[in-house]
């Protein structure tokens, strides 16, 4: 064979080789089409899901901290008042059985109670409203009655009738009073 016809074959070689290498790129690049929108409708479905998924725990987050923040203020709000309540009827009852002179022994165990549960509600941060003999607050004092006196001075408190408390400075029950009116 000759040159020219070397070259003439290398050419024939070299074209078809180049439309195989072209048939083969088209044949690659059809089903890649497909496979790039098979994984872009992948990848669109996957980012759905995971924005369903995202909504649903922020919801979830977003409900979790509602309530937990209204159970901490209502646990708050009523976990001392209710029973410091209950325990003052009873701390007052025993105030006034002290009172009660004639029973030396009796006298002595209700005075060891009164100071125990005197004790337990100074620690809870329960303090007695002062009243008598002070002027009228209407944040502190309840008013029952008035009266005209002389030896008080207008608006000064003549008389408790119900002690009143704070917890930890927040009036939980008024003190009921007798008020001088001039």
């Amino acid at each position: 064979m000759t040159d020219e016809e070397n070259k003439t074959e290398e050419l024939k070689n070299s074209e078809e080789v180049e439309e195989k290498s072209q048939e083969t790129t088209e044949e690659k690049e059809e089903p890649k089409e497909k496979t790039v929108d098979d994984l872009l409708k992948e990848k669109d479905e996957q980012i759905q899901e995971y924005k369903d998924r995202y909504l649903r725990t922020k919801a979830d987050f977003d409900n979790f901290q509602k309530r937990s923040v209204k159970e901490k203020q209502d646990f708050v709000k009523y976990a001392n008042e209710g029973l410091v309540l209950k325990v003052l009827e009873a701390y007052e009852d025993l105030e006034r059985a002290l009172e009660v002179k004639e029973d030396k022994d009796l006298r002595e165990g209700v005075e060891l109670i009164y100071k125990k549960m005197d004790k337990i509600l100074n620690d809870e941060g329960v303090e007695e409203i002062k009243s008598e003999h002070e002027i009228f607050d209407p944040f502190k004092h309840e008013a029952m009655m008035t009266q005209k006196n002389d030896d008080y001075e207008n608006n000064e408190i003549i008389q408790v009738l119900q002690k009143g408390y704070t917890l930890n400075s927040k009036v939980i029950r008024y003190a009921k009073v007798i008020v001088c009116k001039k």
